[in-house]
Parts: structure tokens; sequence; C-alpha cells
């Protein structure tokens, strides 16, 4: 420690000192939370992108089902209509 830090620290009144120390350790908390969201809030994002590729790809293979499923529909309706024209 220097002799000029020592001098402050000496004239300081102690609660003056707390309180400064209080308030650097609620900043250093913040700055913590604050990393911490980020970091959540970026696997989170990660996380959901690969739940929105899995979904799109559930969605197009329901897509292709139904499509497949209506053109069923439309074949036996067919071969339904041309049974009762006979």
């Amino acid at each position: 420690m220097t002799l000029e830090e020592e001098h402050y620290l000496s004239n300081t009144p102690v609660d003056v000192a707390i309180k400064a120390l209080q308030t650097q350790v609620e900043q250093l908390k913040r700055i913590v939370n604050n990393k911490n969201t980020n970091e959540q809030n970026s696997n989170n994002s990660t996380s959901n992108e690969a739940e929105v590729q899995s979904l799109k790809k559930e969605i197009q293979e329901l897509k292709t089902a139904n499509d497949k499923a209506e053109y069923r529909i439309k074949m036996l309706l067919r071969a339904l209509e041309e049974r009762d024209n006979k």
C-alpha cells in the first residue's frame, strides 16, 4: 500500500469507507448477475434454436403425412363413386 493510500484510508471515516465498499459489492453482484443472465440467455437461445429446428422437421413430416392421407381419401372417394356408378 502506498503512502497516499494509507493517508486516504486513515483520514476516511469508517462509515464512509463501509458505504463505498458496500456500493462496490452491489455493483460487482450486478455485474456477475448480468453475466450469468447473458450466459443463460445464450444457452437458452441455443436450445431454443435446436427445438425450433426439431419442430420444423416435425411439421414437415406431418404435412407430408397429411398430403398422403388426403391423396388416399381422394382415391377412395373416386373408387366409391366408380362403384356406385356401375
